[in-house]
């Protein structure tokens, strides 16, 4: 006779169990009592002869056997419910992407109409925020990430590197722009705590420090609104420069450019009940960057 398999209730449980290592928070989730939950989770070390979790303080965290088990609990749980999903066959699928709001506005929803129209079944929401969302949680669906990559517990794929320019307006004193190192050391460079000037500073050779005063704006899409205003000249990142510099509303100064560190990826969870789905939109970013790289580089 074949094993038994768990009731499908106790694999609910010891899944959330392990993303929120919290009895507690689990039962929350699922509508449960926390004695429930450890029973449910009680049930399935019985059955497997397994210590499943260790308690830290007021954790519980799952040992090397629960995590390793959690991974194919997942893909079963994912299998089942992309498998009913496709029986009801929703007209609309409603995905949630977490990004940051100078990529949003300024590099994904000027490509959105495309998305909107190769898949009209599918609806996206933009969510923005500065942290990482909790994709384990259900935060959101998926991401896209600018950092150097290695997040945990999700799948990520590299989508774009970037570059860091200085621009400013084309009206900016008078029009009279700075074309020596020495001359851009007389103007008002605007700062972004999150993009340093010495990287560039350093590739160009400029015998200039890290500007200690002036304004600052701790967003990209609002730092160069000012410098489009007149403000002074900010350190750009190309990707969200890309269409300022396209229409003549900024305009790049000297003909270097410094490499960003970080990068842009796009992270999503395999287990997700609407993989199909999010693997859509992967492509989609992916397909788009790539029609966008020549346009980098113009």
């Amino acid at each position: 006779m074949p094993t038994r398999l768990p009731p499908l209730a106790t694999l609910q449980a010891f899944e959330a169990a392990v993303r929120h290592q919290s009895y507690t928070r689990a039962a929350k989730e699922l509508a449960l009592t926390h004695g429930a939950i450890s029973h449910h989770i009680a049930m399935l070390e019985e059955r497997l002869g397994l210590r499943l979790f260790v308690r830290d303080r007021n954790r519980m965290v799952p040992t090397d056997h629960g995590r390793i088990l959690v991974i194919k609990v997942r893909q079963a749980l994912g299998l089942l419910e992309r498998g009913f999903a496709r029986a009801g066959q929703n007209e609309h699928v409603s995905l949630t992407l977490s990004v940051l709001s100078s990529l949003a506005s300024r590099w994904l929803v000027p490509r959105m109409a495309s998305f909107v129209e190769q898949y009209p079944d599918i609806d996206l929401c933009i969510d923005v925020r500065a942290g990482l969302a909790d994709l384990m949680a259900g935060e959101a669906d998926a991401a896209i990430r600018y950092g150097t990559g290695g997040w945990p517990d999700v799948q990520q794929v590299r989508l774009m590197g970037d570059e860091l320019l200085p621009v400013c307006a084309p009206h900016y004193r008078g029009g009279a722009l700075p074309k020596t190192l020495d001359e851009l050391a007389g103007c008002t460079l605007l700062r972004n705590p999150w993009v340093p000037w010495e990287p560039w500073l350093h590739a160009a050779g400029a015998d200039i420090r890290e500007p200690k005063r002036g304004p600052v704006f701790t967003d990209s899409a609002v730092l160069l609104d000012a410098a489009a205003h007149g403000l002074g000249v900010a350190l750009a990142r190309r990707v969200f420069a890309e269409g300022d510099l396209q229409s003549g509303r900024l305009v790049r100064l000297f003909d270097i450019f410094a490499p960003d560190p970080s990068s842009y990826f796009f992270v999503w969870r395999t287990d997700h009940p609407q993989i199909d789905a999010i693997d859509s939109l992967r492509e989609w970013l992916v397909e788009q960057v790539g029609r966008g790289a020549s346009a980098l580089r113009a």
